[in-house]
């Protein structure tokens, strides 16, 4: 069924996937293997969970300083730990010569964190600011230098917040039933650990994800 599901339910050894638009799909089966526990009803009672940091996600249009050459910017700060450039949406098919990129930010915050304004998305925009001009990107030109008209000055890129997703890391371990069995693993542990025909389609596409990040 794709992407179409909205939502699943059990009952004994059916399962039941409702999609967005009402239609609803029967399966039975023997065992199910579920690798993210969200949206289903019906499983076994929670034994246990675990809470970690949760995984945030800030959306940010590039206003002025979106040509350059950079495409990831990495630190070791929980805090905008990632940021990836990316060519925008907004302008449709660009041309290889000029490729205008808006930007996305990976944060790992604490419940607290998320609450207080020194972890916001507007201090995630001030911290991505400055990391973009200690990185050498410019904004667009501001006029010819006053000593020497050979040399032009430049705004600091600016950016727009445009939204910010919440992703919460909350593993449930639940009381053992021979119908399901629950894996935890991330995609990429997934990736990295599954062992494939070497000639195969997908490992083509595991080896090409690999040598791409």
């Amino acid at each position: 069924m794709g992407d179409k599901v909205a939502s699943l339910s059990i009952q004994e050894n059916k399962l039941k996937a409702s999609t967005h638009n009402s239609r609803l799909g029967r399966f039975e089966f023997n065992k199910l293997i579920i690798f993210d526990d969200k949206t289903i009803r019906g499983l076994p009672k929670v034994k246990d969970q675990l809470t970690g940091k949760c995984r945030i996600v800030d959306w940010f249009h590039v206003r002025s300083g979106m040509e350059h050459d950079h495409d990831l910017f990495e630190t070791e700060d929980d805090f905008i730990q990632k940021v990836i450039f990316y060519p925008s949406e907004r302008f449709g098919n660009q041309t290889a010569g000029r490729i205008r990129k808006d930007l996305v930010a990976l944060s790992y915050l604490s419940e607290d964190q998320i609450n207080d304004f020194n972890y916001s998305d507007t201090m995630a925009k001030f911290k991505i600011t400055q990391m973009m001009k200690d990185a050498g990107i410019r904004g667009a030109r501001n006029g010819r230098d006053t000593y020497n008209p050979n040399i032009y000055r430049y705004y600091s890129p600016k950016i727009e917040s445009v939204e910010r997703e919440i992703i919460r890391d909350i593993k449930s371990f639940y009381h053992d039933d021979e119908r399901f069995e629950f894996h935890y693993e991330t995609p990429e542990e997934i990736i990295e650990n599954y062992s494939c025909d070497p000639l195969s389609y997908s490992s083509k596409m595991t080896e090409l994800m690999f040598r791409t990040n």
